[in-house]
């Protein structure tokens, strides 16, 4: 608010780049000239906002829509992301109940982690767009909101020039001194109230101030809306690829805790992890990563020997597995997929592959 020290009482008064030599005190209801060289200050402040482009002091056709539906808009974007989170909620919700009734658990904490993760960044990006237009929203809002009633029944100011508003296309008035557009809104004219700041000196630079914060405010407020929109969920995506890529290419020790069997299937003698089966007996497990003919997890006869196998007596050996056949150059383990051994095929290949579901036996590759 452009203001000068009342004559009379010396409280600030509000003035208008319109009405230069005139001040009325609502305090002590003084009404005439302003003090001192204020009366130069607003012509020099009035000369500044004709200088500028009219252009930057008023709300394109867009912005003007965009202003007077906010409400509407900011319920359709809540409704559509309703809507676009519930096949994402879905997909993490089949994922979570797979790997919970699979009997097979290599990686089951760090994939199921990992759903949650994704399924929260999701949401959390769907908000974070949310609450970025929404403050974008109320920046241009405020940037371009009338100077609110001094009194009630008073009218609203121009947050340029200070002139009073003579109403407007609802909830946007036109200055009709420097036909700047203002946004009289009741529930923004409260919000602006409390941040009123009263300007007794340098009127010039507080005009060329308030004409950059609008400039600033509203170029370009479009294109930040969609590409905030486009930037977050994808930030989101290559932050989960990355973390994927990450864990799958963590080689830690393998876990000991784990204890392998081989036993004989259709397949031959094929390495599972040891684990109860659901009627308290022994079974062994070939994991979800096996070979057609193996089953996911093949029963133990009561009594029946155990034949023991360490991941590191694996090495050097020659395997079949899902993805082909070779020699076992390495165990690990790996966050996502359990113990695993990288096998060597012919020509020089490698693929990765869990233990559980190797087979052993057959002729190296030459």
């Amino acid at each position: 608010m452009l203001a000068v020290h009342c004559p009379r009482c010396g409280r600030p008064a509000p003035v208008s780049l319109a009405s230069p030599d005139l001040v009325a005190c609502a305090a002590c209801h003084y009404s005439g000239p302003p003090p001192g060289e204020a009366a130069q200050g607003l012509r020099a402040a009035a000369h500044v906002v004709f200088q500028a482009d009219v252009r930057r002091r008023q709300l394109s056709d867009a912005l003007r829509r965009t202003l007077v539906t906010a409400s509407q808009r900011h319920a359709r974007l809540l409704v559509v992301f309703a809507l676009a989170s519930v096949p994402i909620t879905g997909f993490a919700a089949l994922v979570l109940l797979g790997i919970w009734i699979s009997p097979d658990d290599d990686g089951r904490l760090v994939t199921g982690g990992m759903v949650v993760a994704s399924w929260l960044g999701t949401l959390g990006a769907g908000a974070a767009v949310l609450a970025l237009v929404r403050r974008r929203q109320r920046r241009i809002e405020e940037a371009c909101a009338a100077r609110p009633p001094a009194a009630p029944g008073e009218p609203a100011a121009c947050h340029v020039c200070g002139a009073p508003l003579d109403g407007g296309d609802g909830a946007i008035a036109r200055c009709g001194f420097c036909a700047a557009d203002n946004l009289v809104a009741p529930a923004v004219l409260e919000r602006v109230r409390a941040r009123r700041v009263v300007i007794l000196r340098s009127f010039e630079q507080a005009v060329s101030a308030e004409l950059a914060s609008f400039g600033r405010a509203t170029s370009g407020a479009a294109a930040a809306v969609v590409a905030t929109a486009l930037v977050v969920p994808v930030t989101v995506f290559v932050l989960a690829v990355a973390a994927v890529l990450v864990g799958e290419s963590m080689r830690l020790p393998v876990d000991a805790a784990v204890s392998y069997a081989a036993v004989s299937t259709a397949a031959g003698q094929c390495v599972g992890k040891i684990a109860r089966g659901p009627d308290g007996g022994a079974v062994v497990r070939f994991g979800g990563f096996r070979r057609a003919e193996l089953p996911q997890e093949q029963a133990l006869a009561p009594g029946a020997p155990i034949e023991a196998v360490s991941p590191g007596s694996l090495v050097g050996r020659f395997v079949t597995a899902k993805a082909g056949a070779g020699v076992v150059e390495e165990v690990f383990s790996s966050p996502l997929t359990g113990n695993s051994a990288v096998v060597r095929g012919g020509g020089g290949t490698s693929f990765t592959s869990s233990i559980a579901g190797l087979c052993l036996g057959g002729s190296p590759p030459r």
